[in-house]
Parts: C-alpha cells; structure tokens; sequence
C-alpha cells in the first residue's frame, strides 16, 4: 500500500483540495456555510485528489527510464510495482476525474477536459519544449482556483472576480517559479530543452522576475477594490516581499529562489484564505 501512495504523492494532492476550499471561501464568506450543497463540494475535493494524482502515476510510467538513473528508489524502477500497473492507475484515475467533473456541472466538467488535454499534452510533448511546459503547468496549477469555484457556482459571473485576480495571481507565481527550477536544474536536464537551454540563463532569470514581479503588482488589487479587508493586505505584502526576495537571490542561488517562491505562493494562499473568512 505504501508503495502506491508514494506514487500518489498525497501532499499534492492534498495542496488541491485546499486550493478548491479556498475558493469556496472566497466565493462565499457572506452565506451561511450550512446552506451549501455539499455533494458538488465533496465531488471537487475528490476530482482533483484523483485528477492530480493520476498526473504523479503517469509521470512516473512515462518517466520509468530515467528514473532508473536518476531515481532507482522510486516505486517502477525499483520493481515494486509493474509499469502496466501504474499506466493502469493512471487512466482510471482520469476516468473518476472526469466523472466527478461532469456530476458537479457543465463548467467544471469543460475544465476538467481542458485540463486533462493541457496534462496529456505536457507529459507527451510540451514538457520538453521550454516556455510552453512552463505555462503548461501555471495553468493547471491556477485553474484548480477556477475549478474549485465551479463547485458552488455553476457561470463565470462578475461575482468571481476574486478568484480570477487569484488565477491570475497562482498563474504568474507558478511560472516564475518553474522557470527558477528549470534554471536549477538546467545541468542535470537531459534530454529536455527547457527555457534556460533555449534561451540561457540570463533571459530565463529575466522571465522569472518578470512573472514573479508580475504576481506581486497583482496582488494589492483584491484589497484595491474591497474585495479583502486589512489581514489579506497584512498576509500579500508578507508574500510580496517573499516573491521580490526570490528574485533577488535568483542570480546566486536558484535553489533558494525556489525555495523562496514556494514560501511566498503558500503565505499567498493563506492570504486569500483570510481574506475570505475574515
């Protein structure tokens, strides 16, 4: 069993259904939360559990050859598990993902499908051609946001403006961020033309600031516009700081940068959270 739930990788997908209670609360912090229906709720907790785990299984059958070199502790290539069986995981995870998708409404069904074309895209084409890989993940990882809004609303209306600013917002860190860690591990890629092998290293720190930068002149508008009261203003500028100190450091040490970046997208979260409840 434990050799399953490593392929799983249960803290991220446990990291999407916080995304999906973030948007509840964002979306609903003036209702009483007991007059939801709770079934579309428990079907989106449950969609991107299996969605983003079927992701961290396919990664790993597609994966098996290099991880025999790079990773020979991880479950295939070690020979805990069978390829096929792993493949087989995969696809019926997909399979609940879009079911569950379908069960909560036509909107969040469109997403999962969209998001199933962009992940079946990046594991077999676009995670070896650079920026676009790169963007290939800041929308799946942003699009939960959306994703998780469809939940208790069923039409992208004018009252999901806050989320919009934090798929926005997810989007641009999550770029910045994995344009540092291409740059990170820009000598051990092999095989993969990732932005900094393309392009070099200093334009892709280039891309990285920008998108990072992006993210924090982005980030004081939901308060701009009362949406969030004072305690989301006090958690973002904490994030901004974060987010600019990434990029600071970015020259000399990516691995921090990261590190940073990471940091700042959780304290990011917490912010909307906040924002949301208070």
């Amino acid at each position: 069993m434990k050799v399953w739930i490593k392929i799983l990788r249960p803290g991220n997908c446990v990291m999407g259904i916080i995304a999906i209670y973030t948007s509840v609360i964002i979306l609903n912090n003036e209702l009483n939360m007991f007059d939801l229906e709770y079934w579309p709720i428990i079907f989106g907790f449950l969609a991107v559990f299996f969605f983003t785990g079927a992701g961290n299984a396919l990664n790993d059958y597609l994966d098996r050859d290099i991880d025999r070199l790079n990773h020979p502790r991880r479950p295939i290539p070690s020979g805990k598990v069978k390829p096929g069986h792993v493949k087989i995981l995969a696809g019926t995870l997909f399979s609940l993902a879009v079911v569950l998708g379908a069960l909560i409404n036509l909107y969040a069904f469109l997403i999962v499908l969209i998001n199933l074309a962009v992940m079946l895209a990046y594991e077999f084409r676009t995670k070896n051609v650079g920026l676009l890989g790169n963007l290939s993940i800041s929308w799946l990882t942003a699009s939960i946001f959306l994703f998780g809004a469809m939940t208790t609303h069923s039409g992208l209306l004018d009252e999901l403006t806050p989320i919009w600013l934090l798929f926005i917002l997810a989007f641009f860190a999550t770029l910045g961020r994995e344009v540092i860690k291409d740059i990170q591990d820009v000598k051990g890629d092999m095989g993969r033309k990732t932005l900094p092998k393309r392009i070099g290293i200093r334009k892709s720190r280039y891309v990285a600031s920008g998108a990072l930068l992006a993210a924090v002149l982005i980030s004081p508008i939901p308060y701009m516009i009362e949406t969030f009261s004072h305690s989301y203003l006090i958690l973002i500028l904490a994030a901004d700081i974060t987010f600019l100190y990434s990029g600071y450091i970015l020259r000399k040490s990516p691995g921090k940068a990261s590190a940073c970046a990471k940091t700042a997208m959780l304290i990011s979260l917490l912010a909307f959270i906040a924002g949301g409840m208070i």
